[in-house]
């Protein structure tokens, strides 16, 4: 890669998808479990109740991004539920549904990578679209004063 994070992490996002099974197994496993304190069982529900909801933040119908908040809401709660567990049980929970603390860390910091790089190439995409539209427009502008100019200095010397 030539700068940080240059360009869509594929691989890592690929791993991130085939484990989502795991998580959704994890968060139910989580909210039923009554180790995990309640306030964290909520915090998992809800996030359920989010991923599955058509009214949130970032629509789902917009790809990538309506599915990356789903995704961040969802593996935070996930990280709540387990950050309210004494390790033992925490790694427990995570071998049980295929997981482990590096797997969750690693998918956490590849959504958030994501998130960044879409922000980067939407910032790109309206960068190039507004100064092309401004560039237009000052070329307008330009082409506008000169015929005024122009238009002023035929005036001036009809007088």
């Amino acid at each position: 890669m030539t700068g940080p994070q240059e360009s869509f992490p594929r691989e890592e996002f690929g791993a991130l998808v085939r484990r989502l099974p795991n998580y959704g197994r994890l968060a139910w496993a989580l909210a039923r479990d009554p180790r995990v304190a309640r306030s964290r069982r909520l915090a998992v529900l809800a996030a359920a109740a989010y991923v599955i909801s058509p009214v949130d933040l970032v629509p789902g119908f917009i790809p990538l991004a309506g599915q990356l908040d789903d995704l961040l809401i969802a593996l935070g709660a996930i990280r709540v539920a387990l950050d309210g567990l004494k390790p033992e049980w925490r790694g427990e929970k995570l071998a049980a549904a295929g997981l482990t603390q590096l797997d969750l860390d690693a998918d956490i910091h590849t959504s958030t990578t994501a998130v960044a790089w879409m922000a980067r190439s939407a910032a790109r995409v309206v960068g190039d679209v507004t100064w092309g539209v401004l560039g237009a427009g000052a070329d307008v502008g330009d082409r506008i004063y000169r015929a005024g100019w122009d238009l002023n200095r035929r005036l001036r010397g009809r007088r």
